[in-house]
């Protein structure tokens, strides 16, 4: 697929409306980060939220400080904290990538339509998207409609407290002791308006990479079924064509008709190639962000939770553990996903009928074989492949990193 300079212009509401992934884009327009189209009302809407976040991280700083003494509180704190920051990170990175968000999108609906034009004749073929179109649909409403109401409870939960012992949700300042203190107001409503907007950009984002991986993986199972495809095809045409040995014509436009087939395979194979790897270089910074922020937040989270009595503490670690080990598991299924989607064309080139074929026919399968058998991967960083041994792999590191933090506080 050539690169076209309009595909990096900016999206429009309208533009979005035939798009596989549409809903995942309109929500990251409601919530502040994809500007559509980019104007300077809407740009003034963004900042507010990273002002909030500014302002968070001046009580976060103040209530770490003022409890560096206490370990567990600290590392209860920090492992709040870090939510932001990582969500502030995801947003300024979309915003210095935005155009290669802007071709992702419109290069993901290309491939679609490219491919939707062959569901339609086989019915096989239609059960993939459908069901995939499903998975894209489910999956990320499920993680956000869950990140929504665990924030949601956890802003209204100091609300139930007594009268004069409300603490604010996520960091307390120093100077207040009670929700008698003037400040206390604006307090909450700045923490609570902070950390519900930005986990819905830490939150969507990754629900619109999910949904992206997964029509990925999907494109590459409906290009495998339609090499594989080529089989039968080919084996009626060789049996009509023995009917009557001395059509020959018949026999060679057999042949160049799967040809034909076979050259629009390859194209797709190389159209959803280039897609994946201009996939990983959009997505790779947040995938990053988000791996490391699930492996230091699960072990920060934990730590206080086994060191302290309070059944709040508790309450709250056990409330958000799913949600960070979700946020990682769902980038390791759909790369894991998209590298096994890809390996199984190679399997379905070497199924299909190439004993049967003409030699330039052998030839073609033969360059497609040798392509996917070569994996094509989604790193972290550019560095880190994700897979679902990954998501094993950096349990144990939390793990790792949670006795190293015990150690290090039964030594005080």
């Amino acid at each position: 697929m050539d690169w076209n300079p309009r595909e990096e212009a900016p999206l429009t509401w309208r533009q979005t409306a035939s798009s596989v992934i549409r809903f995942d884009v309109r929500i990251l327009y409601v919530i502040g980060v994809w500007a559509m189209p980019v104007t300077k009302l809407y740009r003034t809407y963004t900042g507010v939220i990273l002002v909030l976040a500014v302002a968070y991280s001046v009580e976060a700083v103040m209530h770490i400080w003022s409890v560096r003494k206490n370990m567990e509180e600290v590392t209860l704190a920090l492992s709040t904290y870090a939510v932001i920051v990582t969500s502030c990170f995801k947003l300024l990175s979309f915003l210095q990538h935005e155009p290669g968000y802007w071709r992702l999108v419109r290069r993901l609906d290309a491939l679609v339509a490219d491919q939707k034009r062959f569901c339609e004749e086989r019915p096989p073929l239609q059960t993939v998207f459908d069901e995939a179109k499903k998975r894209a649909t489910r999956y990320p409403n499920a993680l956000r409609i869950y990140n929504t109401s665990l924030i949601l409870a956890w802003v209204f939960s100091p609300l139930l407290a007594p009268h004069g012992q409300r603490p604010l949700p996520f960091h307390q300042l120093p100077l207040s002791e009670t929700d008698d203190f003037p400040l206390y107001l604006a307090s909450y409503l700045m923490q609570s308006l902070c950390m519900f907007s930005l986990c819905l950009v830490s939150g969507c984002l990754d629900s619109f990479f999910t949904a992206t991986m997964i029509h990925t993986a999907a494109q590459f199972k409906i290009l495998s079924l339609r090499i594989a495809s080529l089989r039968q095809d080919n084996g009626e045409r060789k049996q009509d064509t023995r009917s009557d040995v001395h059509e020959k014509v018949r026999k060679d436009a057999a042949t160049e008709h799967v040809y034909e087939e076979l050259r629009l395979c390859i194209r797709t194979h190389q159209e959803i190639t280039s897609f994946v790897a201009h996939l990983e270089s959009v997505m790779n910074p947040i995938a990053a962000l988000q791996l490391i922020t699930g492996v230091t937040n699960g072990c920060l989270m934990i730590f206080p939770t086994a060191a302290s009595s309070e059944s709040g503490a508790l309450l709250k670690c056990i409330g958000c553990m799913p949600t960070i080990c979700s946020q990682v598991l769902i980038y390791c299924l759909g790369a894991h996903a998209v590298m096994e989607q890809s390996e199984a064309v190679s399997e379905a080139a070497y199924g299909s009928a190439w004993p049967d074929t003409s030699p330039r026919c052998r030839r073609a399968l033969l360059v497609v074989m040798a392509r996917a058998m070569k994996p094509l991967t989604l790193t972290a960083g550019g560095i880190y492949t994700i897979e679902r041994a990954t998501f094993l792999s950096l349990l144990n590191a939390g793990y790792s990193y949670y006795a190293l933090l015990k150690n290090f506080n039964s030594r005080e």
